[in-house]
């Protein structure tokens, strides 16, 4: 599920909630309270996701991945972006995965996108077969982050770009619905690090700013970074 904690005043419905079980809703949502949090998501998130979007540079026939797509409501704005795209959306959530589909019926009517469930480790298609992967605040989630970006490596096409974007610690410490034991949580640091131990070799991370207001109506700026990661062109690949 892409998702970074949200402090909004719609929020007061899962106040009553065990920090441990909302944490675990905006990882793979569910029932009534899943369809709250979509709801959320997308009002508060859909300035950091058209960036992410823009950054794929997206071109005419790219073939996309995305994991963690939520409703997909942003499906349109990256359609927009270069002509005949083919979209293929990849998520835990079941529940997720429906919204999707009846959100964007008439792309999967035109064969234009599909959407999967998938068990959030393995994707289950062959090598060097997408032109661009998409995956905004997934991370937090991976139990194994170090496979789960060798496993992006693997899918991507060669000259492919893969956009991995996350909302920086800084900003979720001063947040009050993190539990560490669902999180985990990344600044710029630990992130260089981690790409340091994959078959990733070239990428570029920028930082981003909005101003929002808590759930205690204070405004703060929140901090996520766009980390575009590239791989090398065939030719350049020993």
């Amino acid at each position: 599920m892409n998702v970074a904690l949200i402090e909004s005043k719609n929020m007061l419905s899962l106040e009553s909630k065990n920090l441990n079980s909302v944490a675990k809703q905006f990882r793979c949502p569910e029932g009534n309270e899943g369809i709250v949090i979509d709801e959320l998501l997308n009002e508060n998130h859909d300035k950091m996701i058209r960036q992410s979007i823009q950054s794929l540079e997206l071109e005419e026939k790219n073939r996309v991945l995305e994991l963690g797509h939520g409703s997909c409501k942003h499906l349109p704005y990256l359609m927009e972006q270069a002509p005949n795209i083919k979209y293929f959306g990849m998520e835990i959530s079941e529940l997720m995965k429906d919204e999707a589909v009846k959100i964007n019926s008439k792309y999967i009517k035109k064969n234009d996108a599909l959407f999967q469930l998938y068990d959030g480790y393995k994707i289950p298609y062959v090598h060097n077969i997408f032109d661009r992967i998409l995956a905004v605040n997934t991370i937090y989630f991976s139990e194994n982050p170090v496979q789960f970006l060798n496993e992006m490596f693997r899918v991507l096409k060669p000259g492919g770009v893969f956009v991995l974007t996350f909302a920086n610690s800084t900003f979720i410490d001063k947040l009050s619905s993190v539990d560490s034991d669902v999180f985990i949580l990344y600044d710029e640091y630990k992130i260089k690090k981690l790409i340091g131990e994959t078959r990733f070799e070239s990428f570029d991370i920028k930082e981003r700013f909005e101003r929002k207001k808590t759930m205690q109506g204070e405004w703060i700026d929140k901090s996520y970074s766009v980390v575009t990661l590239r791989k090398k062109p065939k030719e350049l690949i020993l």
